[in-house]
């Protein structure tokens, strides 16, 4: 029996750079990061934008790490391949399952709460234009998830966030062409609309106050003064593992499609982070320098006030419209980069035989359709997490010190590989993010914004989901080298080698 699955993986190189920037962008969620992402735990004193870009500066060696083992192994399942035969074969695979597994409950939460911006656009609409029928949606049908919920509500927002994942699946299904091409055109969209309210903030400057203080009166938000400092650099460094954490660190999407990228996939992280970078800063430093620092400072914490709703409420009609849609956009951006990226880490693991080998079976169109479908199975389960407990649910964000650690051994992989290339570059950038990640490590498991612990102590449920996401890993890979031993196959062996493209 042969070490892989067969001899060539199967897949279509179909994936231009334009797509990869955009799965890239969306796998960061620049645009969800400057709505309630980070600016409502503002302290005082921290510039949410010089933060970004100090983030970014300290992310950048990690950015190059990834594109340098990229490109040496541009292979489906990226920094999976890189972790399980540079590093450790059975290391790789348990916290390759690990992350990989991560994926479904988070996209599905995120599906849910996607809500969230669904009622903050209708509420904002119709209370600034007047429209009843909007603030009857918002208040009544499509209400803050984050709220009470009476059974039929949830029930809609099951349906909605359901349907919204089928319509993504069937498309990569049918053609994985159009599961690129879907989810680049609406990171295009989402994106042009970020820009088009930074235009909207600068072009109101002058009646930017009085605009956005219509808006929170009606929502029964009254300003306040602020008191603290308008600079400090420990606040501004504080602020760090936020963005590190919400943005910036997210990296794999690239690389886990990477054999079916059509051409050069050097540029493809380093764009990205560059977009990324500018529609986080921008935002942020154009709220400083229109609305002001204390302005901001005291309104961030509302919750109500934010970079989306002030270009909202700044705008015409038709421009608070779109700005909507495209705030609304986010979200299933990331839905459906993430149904691309899941399958292919799922392709990866029964290529390598640690799955199941029909998970790797392909269509007429090339597409991974039986590990879509795993995603979907997993993403209507955990779809109904929050019906049960929506504090429960949120406890399952607590994954940053799974990543953490993941992007640890990234950097520790980089070490060894320029070690033995004996390429001094490489193995100053594996060290510098091995570094950085150790140390968001620290602060995700010490910081109760993390969800890992509370002021009461630590989270259950949080804590319990990392050590199942591991566990599940451990049992798999297990399992899977037991059964692999009795066929006459050496998983150890498998490792040894980089997988066909």
């Amino acid at each position: 029996m042969s070490k892989f699955l067969r001899q060539s993986s199967g897949l279509v190189k179909q994936a231009t750079l334009k797509d990869l920037v955009m799965l890239n962008v969306a796998n960061m969620g620049a645009g969800l990061a400057v709505f309630q992402g980070i600016s409502p735990y503002i302290v005082p004193g921290a510039r949410l934008w010089v933060a970004s870009l100090l983030t970014f500066l300290i992310s950048l060696p990690l950015v190059l790490l990834y594109t340098s083992l990229m490109t040496r192994m541009p292979r489906t399942g990226g920094d999976y391949v890189w972790l399980s035969r540079k590093l450790n074969g059975a290391l790789g695979s348990i916290m390759g399952i690990a992350i990989a597994f991560n994926m479904p409950p988070f996209f599905a939460l995120s599906a849910f709460f996607s809500v969230s911006a669904i009622n903050a656009v209708l509420s904002e609409i119709g209370v600034l234009d007047n429209v009843k029928s909007l603030v009857y949606l918002s208040n009544n049908v499509f209400v803050n998830p984050y709220g009470t919920l009476t059974l039929e509500q949830e029930l809609l927002i099951y349906g909605l966030s359901a349907l919204a994942f089928l319509v993504i699946i069937f498309l990569n299904i049918v053609k994985p062409r159009w599961g690129y091409t879907l989810t680049t055109w609406l990171g295009i969209f989402a994106s042009a609309t970020l820009a088009l309210g930074v235009v909207m903030i600068l072009a109101n400057t002058g009646d930017f106050h009085q605009a956005v203080e219509v808006f929170l009166s009606r929502e029964g938000v009254t300003p306040t003064s602020y008191t603290g400092p308008s600079f400090s650099w420990g606040s501004t460094i504080y602020m760090i593992p936020y963005f590190a954490s919400y943005a910036y660190i997210w990296l794999y999407a690239g690389p886990a499609v990477a054999s079916e990228a059509k051409g050069n996939v050097k540029l493809n992280l380093v764009l990205a982070s560059l977009l990324t970078t500018a529609m986080i800063t921008v935002p942020f430093l154009v709220m400083d320098l229109v609305g002001g620092y204390a302005y901001n400072a005291s309104l961030y914490p509302s919750f109500t006030y934010n970079f989306w709703t002030a270009a909202i409420a700044v705008s015409p009609p038709l421009i608070q419209w779109i700005l909507g849609l495209g705030l609304i956009s986010w979200n299933f951006f990331v839905m459906a980069f993430g149904v691309v990226v899941f399958s292919r880490y799922v392709f990866a693991f029964s290529f390598d035989r640690v799955f199941p080998s029909f998970f790797a079976k392909l269509n007429r169109a090339s597409s991974p359709y039986l590990a879509h479908i795993l995603d979907l199975v997993l993403t209507l389960i955990f779809l109904a997490i929050p019906l049960i407990s929506v504090n429960g649910a949120e406890s399952l964000y607590a994954y940053t010190p799974l990543a953490a650690i993941y992007l640890f051994l990234v950097g520790l992989t980089g070490m060894k590989v320029g070690k033995e290339e004996r390429s001094r570059p490489l193995m100053i950038l594996g060290a510098l993010s091995s570094a950085f990640m150790a140390f968001l490590a620290y602060e995700s498991v010490t910081n109760p914004f993390f969800g890992v612990v509370s002021s009461s102590g630590i989270n259950v449920i949080g804590t319990g989901y990392l050590v199942a996401l591991v566990g599940s890993g451990a049992i798999i890979y297990a399992i899977a080298s037991w059964l692999r031993r009795r066929q006459g196959i050496e998983l150890k062996e498998v490792f040894q080698e980089i997988p066909p493209e």
